[in-house]
């Protein structure tokens, strides 16, 4: 079967655009304006770095580091805590053999056939965490890059 260049390049753009979900820093910012100018001096600039203050509050948060994998809300001693997760994958390889008999269905061929070959695997694990106390920022934690 011949694939026509036009088909391709249709394809292809609609992979880009369906794999671009994710939103920059930057697009948060543009996109929630009020949210943004409610933010003190300092706290736009922290936000502006993608970084975190304390006592910041959860649209700050929301704007530097985006929307959370999961969200953990605690009370301890009355007090009421958030704790926002963010996730990212870690893709691992895997060598695989594979060993299974064929039934006729390639050229009249029967018998055993092997494969050899990698698998990736995209693996979450929990890269920050952020705890909120009364809704503003108690502390967070970050794996370094």
């Amino acid at each position: 079967m011949k694939i026509s260049f036009l088909h391709l390049l249709i394809c292809m753009a609609s992979c880009l655009l369906l794999c671009n979900c994710t939103q920059t820093l930057q697009d948060r910012i543009d996109r929630n304006p009020a949210m943004y100018s409610a933010l003190s001096g300092p706290q736009k600039q922290a936000v502006g770095q993608g970084k975190l203050l304390e006592g910041m509050s959860k649209d700050a948060v929301y704007l530097s580091w985006g929307r959370p994998s999961g969200i953990k809300e605690i009370t301890r001693d009355g007090i009421n805590f958030e704790k926002w997760r963010y996730t990212r994958h870690m893709s691992v390889v895997h060598q695989d053999v594979h060993i299974g008999f064929s039934h006729g269905h390639h050229h009249g061929y029967y018998g055993p056939f092997y494969a050899f070959g990698p698998t990736i695997e995209h693996v979450p694990y929990t890269s920050a965490v952020v705890e909120f106390r009364n809704g503003s920022v108690s502390s967070w934690e970050r794996e370094r890059r």
